[in-house]
C-alpha cells in the first residue's frame, strides 16, 4: 500500500543596502521623518483576510469515505482488519490538488510498473483508507478516493486505454542495465457501479503488484496487494465485495 504525498519548497531571497559616508545633514532628515513613516503605516489599511478556498459540493470528505471501508463485520469470510495498517482518512476538509498525470505520458506501460496507482490515480480531493488481511496472511490496502464531478472518469480511462497492450519491459538491475523483466497486464473487471480494471505488475526479480480499481459515480475504489509474502491476495473478489458499500 502506497501513500504519495507532494510538496513544495519556498525561497526567500533577503537584499542587504548598505550606505556609507553619509552626511549627518541626510540622517537628522532621517531621523525628522521618521515618526510621519510611521504613522503613515499605522494609518494604513489592514491586511487582507485570505480567501476561503473554494469547497466543491460533489466531493465527499474523508470523515465520510471512512464509513465505505469494509469492517470486520463485513470483510468476506477469511479477511479480516490489518493489525498494522490503521485506519486513515483526510478528516472533514478537502485536500489542496495536484496535477493528474498527463494522459500523454501514461500510455506508456512503464508508468504503471515504476509507480503503480499513483500514476493512474492522481491526487484525489478526499480519501480514505484501511489495511486487511487474508487467511495466507497477505496484507491487502482498500482505498476510497474522491474526486470532483467527471473526474472520477477520467482515472478509470487512464487505464483503459492501456487494455490489451501492455507487455513485456524491463527495469534497471543492481548494475543500471534494463535487465530485469517486468510484465504489464490490463485487464477489464465487472462490477457495481462503471466497472473497472485489474492491472498486474509481474517482477521477476523484485515484489510484483496487483490492483483493481473501479469507480462508483465520483468515488474511486482501489484494492492493491503485493507477492512479498508468496502469491498474490484475491484483490477482484475482495473489490467486488467492497464495492456496493460505496455510494
Amino acid at each position: 500500500m502506497s501513500t504519495f504525498r507532494f510538496s513544495t519548497v519556498a525561497g526567500a531571497v533577503c537584499i542587504a543596502v548598505i550606505c556609507a559616508g553619509c552626511s549627518s545633514q541626510l540622517a537628522e532628515q532621517a531621523t525628522a521623518e521618521r515618526p510621519a513613516a510611521a504613522a503613515s503605516t499605522a494609518a494604513g489599511p489592514s491586511p487582507l483576510t485570505p480567501a476561503t478556498p473554494t469547497v466543491d459540493p460533489n466531493v465527499v470528505p474523508g470523515s465520510v469515505l471512512k464509513t465505505y471501508l469494509p469492517t470486520n463485520h463485513t470483510l468476506p469470510t477469511g479477511w479480516k482488519l490489518s493489525s498494522v495498517f490503521k485506519e486513515a482518512d483526510s478528516g472533514p476538509t478537502q485536500l489542496p490538488r495536484s496535477p493528474a498525470p498527463s494522459p500523454t505520458v501514461l500510455p506508456d506501460c512503464d508508468q504503471l510498473a515504476g509507480h503503480g496507482t499513483g500514476a493512474a490515480v492522481g491526487s484525489p480531493a478526499a480519501y480514505a483508507g484501511v489495511g486487511v488481511v487474508d487467511s495466507s496472511a497477505h496484507e491487502v490496502g482498500v482505498a476510497v478516493n474522491s474526486y470532483p464531478a467527471s473526474e472520477a472518469a477520467e482515472v478509470l480511462s487512464r487505464l483503459k486505454v492501456l487494455e490489451g497492450i501492455c507487455g513485456t519491459t524491463y527495469e534497471p538491475n543492481s548494475s543500471g542495465l534494463l535487465a530485469n523483466p517486468v510484465t504489464v497486464t490490463v485487464s477489464a473487471v465487472d462490477g457495481p457501479g462503471e466497472g473497472g480494471v485489474l492491472v498486474k505488475v509481474d517482477r521477476k526479480i523484485y515484489v510484483g503488484q496487483e490492483f483493481v480499481v473501479m469507480q462508483i459515480g465520483d468515488r474511486v475504489l482501489s484494492v492493491t496487494s503485493d507477492n512479498k509474502y508468496g502469491g498474490f491476495a484475491d484483490v477482484v473478489a475482495l473489490a467486488k465485495a467492497i464495492a456496493p458499500r460505496v455510494k
